[in-house]
């Protein structure tokens, strides 16, 4: 079943080493055809909007893969919501238009005179000199060759509001090279890179939700409530290990075969959460003492029942 969802990119104090995406809004997408048809973009953005109008005292940013950096997201959005993705190697880009001269006739110019595309501008470094930044990614520090325009206009998306244009390369040419704009033109280019980089969570959170909490297969009536039902399941089980979950017990697994995989993942947290709940439904009556034999066969009848 088709959806569109929102979710918040956090770092966690036990994986300094990456994200967790939280899906906190979602909604359902309707195909071309159907009654109430709206683009992902256009049914995106509403949701974005949402969550920077209930929490006006925050300063959100938006990244999204280029599918979402279009005029639907970019345009009408809170003066707190900012937004960080790629920008399209063709897209047409306009030098900011000359204030208005006295006794000027007609109407004042929108835009000014054009710039050459991101993928021409990555190439000439003399008018769009580069430089050399060492990036410090969560898996490690990476030196890229990185070139920034400010406060141009992409018309075609954000109109006369000015944007950063940020041209990423690599020098040891393994990483593809990355056009990415930005609506704040007043941030570091590391910054831009970097809170792209988050978007990576997303693919992360869909994964665990289709593999570990039946997003992908649901056995129930209503697949409707289903996915968002595992959706939300997962950004608190990631919130409850983060809290107190931590501080428990954690399932052991013999793979010897793991020994330099980084703890904790999602099914580690997980795989707390259902231990953590079984010792509290077996041990809460009998304290210190042993289960008794009816905790056991309670236990042992949930076990057998898990599909």
């Amino acid at each position: 079943m088709p959806l569109v969802k929102l979710g918040i990119a956090v770092p966690i104090p036990m994986r300094a080493d990456r994200y967790y995406c939280l899906p906190v809004l979602w909604r359902l997408f309707r195909k071309k055809g159907e009654p109430g048809y709206q683009t992902r973009p256009q049914s995106a953005a509403p949701l974005a909007r949402k969550l920077a109008q209930a929490n006006p005292e925050r300063t959100f940013w938006l990244v999204g893969d280029s599918a979402y950096v279009n005029a639907a997201v970019l345009r009408d959005r809170p003066a707190n919501l900012l937004v960080i993705g790629p920008l399209h190697w063709k897209a047409a880009l306009y030098e900011r238009p000359a204030p208005r001269q006295p006794k000027q006739r007609g109407a004042s110019r929108k835009k000014g005179d054009r710039l050459p595309n991101p993928k021409a501008m990555i190439e000439d470094t003399t008018t769009y000199p580069a430089e050399l930044l060492t990036i410090d990614f969560p898996k490690g520090a990476r030196e890229l060759r990185v070139q920034v325009i400010r406060d141009v206009l992409w018309y075609k998306g954000s109109k006369t509001d000015p944007v950063m244009v940020v041209l990423v390369r690599d020098p040891l040419g393994q990483w593809r090279d990355e056009a990415l704009v930005s609506t704040d033109t007043t941030v570091s280019a590391g910054f831009v890179i970097l809170g792209y980089c988050r978007r990576w969570s997303v693919e992360l959170a869909i994964f665990d939700s289709n593999q570990f909490l039946g997003l992908h297969d649901p056995r129930v009536r209503s697949v409707e409530r289903a996915h968002p039902m595992s959706w939300f399941v997962g950004s608190l089980t990631i919130l409850w290990y983060c809290v107190k979950g931590h501080e428990g017990s954690h399932v052991e697994r013999e793979r010897p075969w793991y020994e330099d995989r980084v703890m904790p993942t999602f099914t580690d947290m997980l795989g707390a959460l259902r231990l953590q709940m079984w010792e509290f439904k077996v041990y809460r009556e009998s304290g210190e003492e042993l289960p008794s034999p009816e905790c056991i066969r309670k236990l042992l009848h949930k076990l057998s029942a898990v599909a």
